[in-house]
This record gives structure tokens, sequence and C-alpha cells, in this order.
């Protein structure tokens, strides 16, 4: 999506007041502080739902971050994004927006990607959250979540001295790839998330190039304030205004 200065000035807003409530209900203690959720799943062959814990406990490696129980944490972008795992260098992975197509017969600027077009129907598909007993997202359109930047083309001759589409990388910007969160949510670590994306997998493979792995990523963009909840006996910090200023 695109954005400018009114979204700028939105965040800006919203850090002011998250910053001021905690501020003020914690007696100076915490603060909000840019951050991040980034939660991975592997695709597999015939799975059509991915359910995505942003309290995970396991996590072992360096890309993938989930917040504690006492934590708050204000989601200001949302995307759900697709990655190609390099199996011997797994944090060298690129985030992508749209497939990475690399089949082995069409000229493709990727060193890794899909084999075949399965995966687009993830973006036919929906994303849902529900919050304890309470839904926030019932339904959000997965089509929403394929962005493809803007791309300058080019192009080269094949071994026949035909024209091709070299398919040139795109600008990448992740939050340009990602959705606004508007009106606020807050996300208290006190309550039970569960997010899922779900598509018809019936029938689908995934096959992406050998010594990769292909993976679906939960990625959002916010402010975290540390131990938020423990200034509001560990209920939820806002709850009567999840989805609300």
């Amino acid at each position: 999506m695109e954005q400018g200065n009114n979204v700028s000035e939105l965040i800006r807003e919203r850090f002011v007041k998250v910053n001021r409530e905690y501020a003020q209900v914690s007696g100076g203690k915490v603060y909000a502080e840019p951050s991040k959720i980034r939660i991975e799943k592997e695709l597999l062959s015939g799975v059509g739902t991915y359910e995505f814990d942003i309290k995970k406990t396991d996590i072992r490696n360096m890309r993938e971050v989930s917040i504690d129980r006492n934590d708050v944490f204000i989601p200001n972008f949302l995307g759900v994004l697709l990655t190609l795992e390099n199996d011997s260098k797994p944090a060298s992975e690129v985030l992508a927006s749209f497939p990475l197509y690399n089949d082995g017969v069409h000229p493709s600027p990727y060193a890794a990607g899909f084999q075949n077009s399965d995966v687009e129907a993830i973006y036919n598909g929906k994303f849902t959250w529900t919050i304890d007993n309470g839904v926030l997202f019932s339904s959000y359109p997965m089509e929403h979540f394929r962005v493809v930047p803007q791309t300058q083309g080019d192009f080269a001759l094949d071994s026949n001295d035909q024209a091709v589409n070299l398919q040139t990388l795109p600008e990448w910007n992740i939050l340009k790839s990602c959705e606004l969160l508007y009106p606020r949510i807050t996300i208290a670590g006190t309550r039970d998330h569960r997010i899922k994306v779900n598509f018809d997998g019936a029938g689908l493979t995934f096959p992406v190039t050998s010594g990769y792995t292909p993976k679906l990523v939960l990625y959002m963009d916010g402010f975290l304030v540390k131990g938020g909840c423990e200034y509001f006996n560990g209920a939820n910090p806002n709850a009567t205004a999840v989805g609300q200023w």
C-alpha cells in the first residue's frame, strides 16, 4: 500500500498516545518502543490452514519475534509474506509480498523460487483473528497481501535470439507491502490470540528450488510496551478499546 504524510502523522500521534497512557498508569516505569512480531510456518503440500502463535516460546532463531505474556503490542502494519529459507544459510532469506518463481525454464533474477503456481491459492483465502471468545477478523481478504511493487522492465536475448523479459527485482519496502491497521488494535499477552491463514490446500504442492524451504510469514510492525500488562492487573490494558483509539 502507498503511504504518505497522513500515515506518518497517524503513526506519530498513535505513538504519543500510547506513551502517554502507559507512562501515566505505570508512574513513568514503562514506555513504548518500535518493535515487530514475526512468526514463520513451513508451507506443506495439501495443507491449507496455518495458525501463528504470537506468544511462541520455542523460538530458535534471530528472525522470529514473539511477545511475552505480560507484554502489550500495538500493531500499525500487518502483512502475510512468503520466504524461501536457504537450508544451509537460513539467516539469509528474503521476504516477499508475492511468489518468486524459478522453474528452470523461464529466465528469472531469483536464485531460488517456486516451481509451480499452486502457491497463488494462498491469495484466494482468508485471514482470521480471534481474541478469547471474540472475533477481530472473521474473513479478512488474503488478496490484500499480494503486492507486486513497481518494477523497471529489462530484456535480453535467449539462445534463439528472441527477446525475453528478465523480470528484474522490484524496489522493496516492507511497509508498502503491509496493511495499515486502523483504528488502533491493542494486543495483550494475557489474552488468547488465534491468528490463522485459511485457503483451499487440497491437492496443492509447493515445490521450490532444491536446498530451500518455503514458508509463510506473519509480520506486524508496531509498538511494544514491555511488561505493559503488569500495570493493568494482568487484564487487557485496553479491554474497551480493542479496535478503537
